[in-house]
């Protein structure tokens, strides 16, 4: 049996059993069930519920022949058909969708305010992370917080970009509180100019994860700095209120009296 085809037909939906026993009954024209059970090499009561699901498809048909029921398979611009038909069915059902989208959304929005479905959404590569970053921007609080290990960060972000990220978030006054960790020691500047940005050093060994967390207004971003850069944003206020709280302890617990030189990363 013809294996490519056999795959062609798989791609339209068609699974390997289904694909076998519909090109066997074309190459064996009219025949009995055991018939096209034994040329598809499909046991007979599979093959029945096959050939049966192929008749309501349309590319099939049975009919009887003195006492025998014989089956055999309609033109193959049949196929054709079915696909043509298919389509159809999925643009009504698109149509469908797209008229009670507003109405479904609504409910989401709802639930997702008062706090009973999280929203997640995934980002991918560097250009994935920018836009996390870019998401930064807009907190509404002024406020963000989080814990990252810097190497990772520097070997993703170079220092110009880390600066013209630094600009912006100081352009529009929004304040970071992080804590940080690297193998090169405490080597970040804890204030800037405008007082901004506020950093607290923890030794390399209680948090080398290449994960940084940041938490912005009622969202969480959990980032992978290391291989597959991704980033996946959690939209929740109880989730987003618990994560502050559990940096604020870490913080409380770093040491911020290091001195360190005058460098911006997040």
């Amino acid at each position: 049996m013809n294996q490519k085809l056999l795959t062609e037909l798989q791609n339209l939906g068609f699974s390997d059993k289904e694909a076998r026993v519909y090109v066997a009954s074309l190459q064996i024209g009219s025949a009995p069930m055991q018939k096209i059970a034994a040329s598809s090499n499909v046991n007979r009561a599979t093959t029945y519920v096959i050939v049966e699901s192929l008749m309501n498809r349309g590319l099939m048909s049975s009919f009887t022949q003195g006492k025998k029921r014989l089956f055999t398979a309609e033109d193959p611009n049949k196929l054709l058909e079915m696909v043509h038909r298919e389509q159809f069915e999925l643009q009504e059902r698109e149509k469908a969708v797209k008229d009670i989208m507003p109405d479904l959304k609504e409910i989401f929005e709802v639930a997702t305010q008062q706090g009973q479905k999280p929203r997640v959404k995934f980002y991918e590569g560097k250009d994935g992370l920018k836009s996390v970053r870019n998401e930064f921007l807009k907190v509404k609080s002024k406020e963000i917080m989080g814990i990252f290990n810097y190497d990772y960060i520097a070997r993703v972000f170079d220092t110009e970009e880390d600066q013209k990220f630094g600009e912006k978030r100081e352009k529009k006054n929004i304040t970071t509180k992080a804590v940080y960790t690297s193998q090169q020691g405490p080597i970040l500047a804890d204030k800037n100019k405008k007082n901004l940005t506020n950093l607290r050093y923890l030794d390399y060994n209680k948090y080398n994860s290449p994960i940084d967390i940041s938490v912005f207004d009622d969202k969480v971003a959990l980032t992978s700095l290391e291989g597959n850069l991704m980033s996946a944003v959690i939209e929740n206020e109880n989730i987003a209120d618990a994560m502050r709280q559990l940096i604020g302890v870490i913080w409380a617990s770093a040491d911020g009296d290091d001195e360190a030189s005058e460098q911006n990363s997040k």
